[in-house]
């Protein structure tokens, strides 16, 4: 089964969204998943390092109150929570993730689930529990090294523009689809889910599709006897 999702790491519903799709995998004990992550920057334009408070760029960017903008946020948290996640999205450091897309694909060309996973996870962790600026390229080599990224590979991308057109690609594509918001997941190229889900309505998605799986390979079987 192939996923292919469409996140940005400073966006909490991403967080929340995939720890609750790997939820759903794992209750349901789905072998063989191949997630691919896509590049969507909520903010190309983000600066190098962290200009405002979470509270301040949320209130400005839905226009809210303080007070109401406080309350979203601690819904969020309350939200994550709630997947087991330790989130501290009111001290976060907003900055730009254009960096973080470029190593994502790094990880990708490892060919490597592993890697991949582990990657994007530390990198949601370094963010949302650690409140690192996702900008900083010693943040990131630390978090790629510990993924298993090769050092020389990591400071090739971190030192130069490469996957920088493969990014731009990821948002294309983003955009001739129609995703204005992520997550966005698409499973087998036929099923598109936009948003963080429940697990349960998850694990729905993910019965119907492998259900369309088995049943393709049955036939298939069939018709070659």
């Amino acid at each position: 089964m192939k996923i292919s999702c469409w996140i940005d790491y400073n966006c909490p519903y991403c967080y929340i969204g995939i720890t609750r799709l790997n939820k759903a995998i794992e209750e349901l004990k789905l072998k063989d998943v191949k997630m691919d992550i896509h590049s969507f920057e909520l903010d190309p334009d983000a600066p190098e390092t962290c200009q405002s408070s979470t509270l301040e760029r949320f209130g400005e960017k839905y226009n809210m109150s303080p007070d109401d903008a406080q309350k979203e946020i601690d819904k969020i948290m309350e939200w994550a929570v709630a997947e087991g996640l330790e989130m501290k999205y009111d001290k976060s450091r907003f900055t730009n993730t254009r960096n973080a897309h470029r190593l994502t694909k790094l990880a990708i060309q490892s060919n490597n689930q592993e890697i991949l996973n582990k990657f994007s996870y530390l990198l949601f962790e370094a963010y949302f529990t650690k409140n690192l600026e996702l900008a900083d390229k010693e943040v990131l080599e630390n978090i790629a090294l510990e993924s298993g990224l090769n050092k020389e590979e990591v400071k090739e991308v971190l030192e130069s523009s490469k996957f920088d057109k493969e990014v731009e690609l990821d948002e294309r594509v983003a955009l001739d689809t129609g995703i204005r918001g992520v997550p966005y997941f698409i499973f087998n190229n036929k099923h598109a889910i936009p948003g963080a889900l429940p697990v349960s309505e998850f694990k729905n998605v993910l019965k119907k599709v492998k259900f369309e799986e088995d049943f393709a390979k049955e036939y298939e079987a069939k018709m070659c006897k």
